[in-house]
């Protein structure tokens, strides 16, 4: 008996598209958009990201560098005080029933969260940002977006580069 192939919704990773705006609830709960949770149990790691934001990691996504993580020696000391940081920033969470995670105080700080938050698809990640943040630094010129995806297609092997040239 031939075995049926997966359709392409199986096969997909989490990438992640758009910009919404939530608020806060008083417990500190921010609802995840409802096409960005694939799984009945949606679970991602928070931890302190670049430009005063959180950074949320679809579990599949940080799965990969936890097992990076399991092969250099918790005993080497540079490795030990970077792990003890992870450690100590992150924040696994797991959607409730409503789609909400809740964001620890330390980390609703170090972002400068306040009632309005803006959740942006970040490809791969989704960005927590403040809207006074979001508003000020991340919104930009719609060509830059255009230039990006141009030399992207020119020079598809230095993605890296490419990106590093970004400001």
């Amino acid at each position: 008996m031939k075995q049926a192939s997966k359709s392409i919704i199986q096969e997909e990773e989490n990438f992640f598209f758009g910009e919404f705006e939530h608020s806060l609830d008083p417990q500190r709960r921010v609802a995840i958009p409802s096409n960005w949770r694939k799984e009945k149990k949606t679970t991602f790691f928070l931890l302190p990201g670049r430009h005063n934001t959180l950074q949320l990691i679809p579990f599949s996504t940080f799965r990969e560098t936890l097992m990076k993580f399991k092969k250099i020696s918790f005993a080497d000391p540079a490795a030990s005080l970077a792990f003890a940081r992870l450690g100590a920033s992150g924040q696994e969470c797991e959607c409730d029933k409503q789609g909400r995670i809740q964001i620890p105080q330390k980390l609703i700080e170090q972002a400068g969260l306040k009632n309005q938050v803006v959740m942006i698809g970040s490809l791969t990640t989704i960005q927590i940002w403040s809207k006074e943040n979001w508003n000020l630094f991340g919104k930009s010129d719609q060509n830059d977006v255009l230039d990006v995806i141009q030399k992207i297609g020119e020079r598809p092997d230095d993605l890296k580069d490419i990106l590093k040239g970004l400001k």
